[in-house]
């Protein structure tokens, strides 16, 4: 019964994805993303980045379920960016961001994990805890937890900073890459700030 209530829940969220991310109205801004493999599925909700595009650092909400038969261990390394012309942007250092960044209460009260199933992981308990970027004064936990291991059918979700793009035009796109140990080849997302 558990099993069977799960997967409901699993096929409305991947409806209520599938239709956000499907709307080809040139006149809404995209705000989800998804790219998915036999190996996992990658999501990304970039409504924090469109709404704040002029600090040292880029927000976005990323989740990372693995569909692999092995287990996988995501660190900080695990994701970057890269833009059209190739250049990385990496994720800072906690101490690096909070000497940068001054969002950091605001983006936690802001942020959305609209389109990402973190319900349904955490529902059937495979929600594996991350925090790579955590807010002193936040209920999450002032620790830094930064590297996740996901067995077969886990996912994790987390507000992740980059360096900011140097071309911030919203028609070129950049990449999400999710490349954790054990998977054979990473995940690339497209994404586009517009």
């Amino acid at each position: 019964m558990r099993i069977a209530r799960n997967l409901v829940i699993l096929g409305f969220a991947a409806l209520a994805a599938a239709l956000a991310v499907g709307q080809d109205n040139q006149d809404e801004t995209k705000v989800l993303f998804i790219a998915n493999d036999d190996q996992g599925t990658v999501w990304a909700n970039l409504g924090l980045a469109l709404q704040n595009r002029s600090d040292a650092y880029l927000p976005m909400v990323v989740g990372v379920q693995n569909n692999s038969p092995n287990e996988i261990k995501l660190t900080r390394e695990s994701f970057y960016l890269t833009d059209m012309n190739d250049v990385v942007y990496s994720m800072p250092t906690v101490k690096q961001w909070r000497k940068g960044y001054k969002r950091i209460v605001i983006d936690r009260r802001l942020m959305s994990t609209g389109g990402i199933p973190w319900e349904v992981w955490y529902q059937s308990g495979r929600l594996a805890r991350s925090n790579f970027f955590p807010d002193l004064s936040g209920r999450r936990g002032n620790t830094t937890i930064s590297t996740i291991n996901l067995r077969t059918g886990y996912g994790m979700v987390d507000l992740m900073y980059f360096e900011q793009l140097r071309d911030q035009q919203g028609d070129r796109p950049f990449i999400l890459t999710v490349q954790p140990e054990g998977w054979e080849v990473p995940i690339n997302l497209r994404l586009y700030l517009n």
